[in-house]
């Protein structure tokens, strides 16, 4: 594991990640096959390496790295997408994780939001000046324990549907390039109680579907009041 990190560290001092580069981390991983944990291990090292490495001058290599990267880690033992289910933490962490190691950006669509833990990663990474923006139910978001006053408060950019209607995604798409979707309520009754799926995957295809979506209803939404 080491020795991947290390190699991993070494492509991104050049800002560019050369091919020989990623066939040796492809190498070293044929030598010594990956399990579901190490992978996971090593995809939040990519994102540490390169929240290090970023600047407002080099983002859009350091974009291209972490695909780069990412790309680097997946042989035929490997998997694009991995799956997460509660009761327990998995879900909640996957969650926290991904918003922990974003570069950039976090568009987070999700039918309501009060668990502490995941709004706490939410503030830490808008502090840090990475661009938040939560679309998120109307209805839902008064009720007791809602997070979504507090984000609003400190900041964090909020728009919701106005119908009668519920908007009910559970999605969060980091840096365009990684998606976080399943039928995880961003709750604590969720981690603790509830039988609940997380997915988390790289594949472009989907990744862009849930961007256009996004997109689409943050257009249409009204701003948090």
């Amino acid at each position: 594991m080491e020795e991947i990190i290390n190699q991993l560290k070494l492509s991104i001092e050049d800002e560019i990640f050369s091919r020989s580069e990623k066939k040796s981390i492809k190498g070293l991983i044929g030598e010594h096959p990956l399990d579901g944990d190490q992978l996971n291990f090593l995809r939040s090292k990519i994102y540490e390496i390169a929240n290090e490495k970023a600047t407002s001058d080099n983002y859009p290599f350091i974009l291209e790295w972490i695909k780069n990267a990412n790309s680097a880690l997946l042989t035929k033992t490997t998997e694009k997408a991995d799956a997460y289910f509660s009761p327990g933490d998995a879900c909640r962490n996957t969650i926290i994780n991904q918003i922990m190691y974003a570069i950039n950006k976090i568009n987070i669509c999700v039918f309501t939001i009060s668990d502490d833990r995941i709004t706490s990663a939410i503030l830490d990474s808008h502090r840090r000046g990475k661009e938040v923006r939560i679309i998120t139910d109307n209805d839902k978001s008064l009720d007791l324990g809602s997070d979504i006053a507090r984000l609003a408060k400190e900041g964090v950019a909020v728009k919701m549907d106005a119908t009668p209607n519920h908007m009910h995604h559970k999605f969060m798409v980091v840096d365009d390039s990684a998606l976080v979707t399943g039928s995880y309520n961003w709750t604590l009754s969720a981690a603790k109680y509830n039988h609940e799926n997380v997915l988390l995957t790289r594949e472009g295809g989907v990744v862009k579907s849930f961007i256009k979506e996004f997109s689409q209803l943050w257009s249409t939404m009204e701003d948090y009041k």
